[in-house]
């Protein structure tokens, strides 16, 4: 029996049963709203490193729609980053991402429906140094090129950031991964999101898990061109109770160049303190608060919202 056949008949079991999760509204999704009361802490730092308009293209240059501060926060409320064909950003947290039951984060992207979707790779890890990938499928057509009209069957996709629409985080369940080498599932500190190329041209496009191409709009030589990257939601954590509502505020961005955001629910008392233990911030306020420390020396300072510590860093 030729390879080819051989090929075929043990391959075709698999894309026969493997129809994942389907979109938004749909008995069956995984989607989970940026409002669901599963979600505990959000991203509070980025750095990124933009990809293309045009991988194809380079001289039409980068995209310019969004900043670092964009993906912090909650989903819906600072914008997007957008990445660019191959750009990609690692988001941090104040606290970090373990694995407990179920989905652990949730990645959002800002389709403006089910069916244009522009995806990403996901990976996570515990040091910010070596990263393990999400085992991405992509089992879409790819003997058309997707464009600018393309029409997606989330079913086809598991285990990548933009399956579903804005305001509706797809889920990453930390589990999956708990046979890689130098992962600690109980503290995950960073989370890299990575653009698909999604060019039918393989000298351009990118592969999923079992080699195959991934198929999404291509080209989009735009100022938002590539993943649209929203926000990252956290689940689980072991330093939030795994998923009890125990937090107390979130500081973002960390680090900053000195003005930084302070979010907790209802009226709150903050401190900052420099690490000679001066008192450089004395207030009460109510939900949200912008801290300004320009005017003090760059270096770690300690922020007491009702008398929880956390540290922050002014570069």
């Amino acid at each position: 029996m030729n390879r080819i056949l051989l090929f075929l008949l043990f391959s075709l079991p698999f894309f026969l049963r493997a129809q994942f999760a389907p979109c938004v509204g749909f008995p069956g999704t995984t989607a989970i709203e940026s409002d669901s009361s599963v979600f505990k802490a959000w991203a509070s730092g980025c750095k990124s490193s933009l990809g293309w308009l045009d991988i194809a293209n380079k001289n039409l240059g980068k995209p310019t729609i969004g900043d670092s501060l964009s993906p912090i926060g909650k989903a819906g409320f600072n914008g997007v980053l957008s990445l660019g064909d191959g750009g990609e950003a690692v988001l941090t947290f104040d606290y970090p991402i373990s694995n407990g039951e179920g989905p652990d984060f949730a990645v959002f992207e800002n389709s403006f429906n089910n069916t244009f979707l522009e995806l990403a790779f996901v990976e996570v890890s515990s040091d910010g140094i070596h990263f393990v990938r999400f085992p991405a499928t992509s089992l879409s057509d790819t003997s058309v090129q997707l464009d600018n009209n393309a029409s997606m069957d989330a079913t086809k996709l598991n285990n990548l950031a933009g399956k579903y629409k804005a305001n509706y985080g797809t889920p990453f369940d930390l589990e999956e991964l708990k046979d890689s080498i130098g992962l600690n599932l109980k503290a995950i500190t960073h989370v890299k999101i990575m653009d698909v190329v999604g060019s039918v041209n393989p000298v351009y496009g990118t592969r999923d898990a079992h080699h195959h191409l991934i198929n999404d709009p291509y080209p989009t030589p735009y100022p938002s061109a590539g993943f649209d990257l929203d926000a990252v939601g956290v689940i689980h954590s072991e330093a939030l109770g795994l998923g009890e509502a125990t937090i107390h505020f979130s500081i973002y961005p960390n680090p900053s160049t000195g003005i930084f955001t302070i979010n907790a629910p209802g009226e709150n008392r903050v401190e900052v303190y420099s690490v000679k233990g001066e008192n450089v911030v004395q207030q009460i306020f109510l939900n949200t608060l912008k801290v300004d420390l320009t005017a003090f020396p760059k270096g770690m300072y300690f922020v007491v919202v009702n008398g929880v510590a956390r540290k922050v860093i002014v570069e």
